[in-house]
């Protein structure tokens, strides 16, 4: 078998894939009651089309630019074969799941008796961790007869990966058994794992199986492990002490720790990662995943703009994969959500204003979902953590249907009145979101996330907070804002967070407000905790420092918050405006 190099990935994709059904509320009768279950395939990669067409020259996919040199070896004489496999498998390791299924396609296309191009169809096919919802396409049948019939003059370790992949699918369309069948195709990769050590693909594969089985459900809201969690880390750091570059082992080291209290281990994989798959749109954006949970907020800025355009460079590359560009609605949350935390204003109503345009003219009908409200709502928060107040008054309302947006439309007007001074306008909004809180479908819970009651209880309780503080009834403020406090810690992790705007923040602040120098340091602590290298906590825990007088300290982090607002639009005067 020819060696060769490879050049390799491209572009783009990754998207927020969400899928709805109804259902009625049992307490209920009638189709007026029908209460709409976000189904998220989380944000980051489509289902691939099973029903994958060649371009106008019988190509089923494109050489993609930018995914690196891995290379997987298998059994073929044919190096266009080999390329484009290996092209998959990049792909596949990067969630790009259209594009892996593509190429292997295109590898079988080249060499027809290639059990590894099957088995790599196969593969693409699967369950994928932003895919929550998964249903087996009877597409993947067929496929599966084709591995099983070359891999009957396979060799042996083709033979054992592809019986392997046969544990992952059965007969049954309906996928009834599906977690049963996502922990048989587990086990057998354990398996391979004891019977080809030194194979660091098959590892990868395995923490990718496991992962399947416990999507975005690593790490208990207090930040000590689940309890599959501790080996797939283990395994993560052992492909990568052989493997250093290996792109698997990066990416899914990103997600394994993203949700801890240690995010800064992975921090070394994000910045290999963006130069080892330059032209891979999702794994560029995996980057600002570790820069956005270590404070380096610029950084996940700049990475999600270059994802952005990249995903439109792949889009017009590989036109008959009908792609699309839906992917840009999360990097533009996510790019959002770090510029606001490095108070980088212009850059954040730049980047939100455009997420909010891609969804109210081309995607209104996604608007269904309280995530996707949140995420149309996200020029207000950019706007709050400006403490831009009239800019904020003068937001249009949202749609009247579009209850969750307006309950966060409230908060943001709300808060800006408080600013502002018009108490008895701010009651109004506070009394308006909590109208809007007895919803129903905020309770649905958007799997395997959080509902979106959660984040309006941390709205409601920072209203309240705050117009209480501003009528002077200081100790019922301070009650109101720490039960905010309580609620954010126990929102499961996502990315962007679904509630960006720290509420220690503001309780820190409100506590400086009174005095109580040694309790907003503790709370100024306890938040870099959860968000190390914030700028707007280490701001305050500086001016904690320094009212009382712990002058060398304080100090310390004042050169801090300083580094961490260098790229701002303006340094803020404190934790919150």
């Amino acid at each position: 078998m020819r060696k060769h190099l490879l050049l390799v990935i491209p572009a783009c994709t990754l998207l927020t894939l969400f899928s709805f059904r109804f259902i009625t509320d049992k307490n209920k009768t009638g189709s007026s009651n029908d209460i709409l279950e976000e189904r998220v395939s989380i944000a980051c990669a489509p289902p691939p089309h099973s029903d994958i067409l060649p371009d106008a020259s019988g190509r089923y996919a494109p050489v993609f630019p930018g995914w690196g040199h891995y290379h997987y070896p298998i059994p073929t004489s044919n190096d266009s074969a080999q390329f484009f496999f290996d092209q998959g498998l990049n792909m596949y390791y990067s969630y790009h799941l259209t594009e892996a299924l593509a190429s292997f396609k295109e590898a079988t296309r080249h060499d027809s008796s290639s059990t590894m191009a099957y088995w790599g169809q196969a593969l693409a096919m699967g369950p994928y961790y932003n895919g929550y919802f998964y249903k087996m396409s009877p597409g993947v049948l067929p496929v599966l007869q084709q591995m099983n019939e070359a891999a009957a003059n396979g060799t042996q370790k083709e033979k054992d990966l592809a019986n392997t992949m046969n544990k992952r699918y059965s007969d049954d369309i309906s996928d009834a058994k599906r977690s049963e069948l996502n922990r048989a195709y587990a086990i057998a990769l354990a398996a391979l794992i004891k019977k080809y050590p030194a194979d660091a693909d098959i590892k990868a594969l395995y923490i990718d199986a496991v992962m399947l089985e416990h999507v975005w459900d690593f790490w208990k809201t207090d930040g000590t492990p689940k309890a599959w969690t501790p080996q797939l880390v283990a395994y993560c750091d052992e492909i990568l002490k052989t493997h250093p570059r290996h792109p698997a082992a990066l990416h899914y080291q990103i997600h394994l720790v993203e949700a801890s209290l240690h995010p800064e281990k992975a921090l070394h994989s994000a910045d290999l990662l963006k130069d080892v798959l330059p032209g891979v749109p999702h794994m560029v954006h995996m980057s600002s995943h570790m820069y956005q949970r270590n404070g380096l907020y610029t950084k996940g800025v700049d990475v999600n703009k270059t994802a952005s355009s990249l995903i439109v460079q792949y889009d017009t590359l590989a036109s008959n994969l009908k792609l699309g560009v839906f992917a840009l609605t999360h990097y533009d949350a996510v790019g959002t959500y770090c510029a606001m935390n490095a108070n980088m204003y212009e850059k954040g109503k730049e980047m939100s204003g455009h997420l909010h345009h891609i969804l109210t003219t081309n995607y209104q009908k996604n608007l269904s979902s309280t995530f996707f409200q949140y995420l149309s709502m996200m020029p207000m928060f950019n706007a709050i953590r400006a403490g831009k107040w009239n800019e904020i008054i003068a937001m249009p309302e949202p749609a009247a249907e579009l209850h969750y947006a307006r309950l966060l439309d409230n908060f943001g007007k709300g808060l800006a009145l408080v600013r502002q001074a018009d108490t008895a306008a701010a009651r109004q909004k506070l009394q308006q979101l909590q109208a809007l809180m007895k919803d129903s479908a905020l309770r649905i819970r958007n799997m395997p996330f959080n509902s979106a009651i959660q984040p309006a209880t941390i709205a409601e309780a920072i209203l309240k907070g705050e117009l209480l503080f501003a009528e002077g009834k200081r100790d019922a403020a301070i009650r109101s804002l720490e039960a905010a406090v309580t609620n954010e810690d126990n929102l499961i992790y996502r990315e962007p967070k679904e509630w960006p705007i720290p509420a220690r923040h503001f309780l820190g602040a409100r506590l400086l407000l009174l005095k109580k120098a040694a309790r907003a340091e503790q709370v100024y602590r306890q938040d870099l905790i959860h968000n190390p290298g914030n700028g707007w906590a280490l701001l305050g825990l500086h001016q904690s420092l320094l009212m009382q007088r712990k002058l060398k300290e304080a100090g310390k982090y004042q050169a801090a918050f300083k580094q961490a607002f260098a790229t701002a639009d303006e340094v803020p005067h404190a934790s919150v405006y």
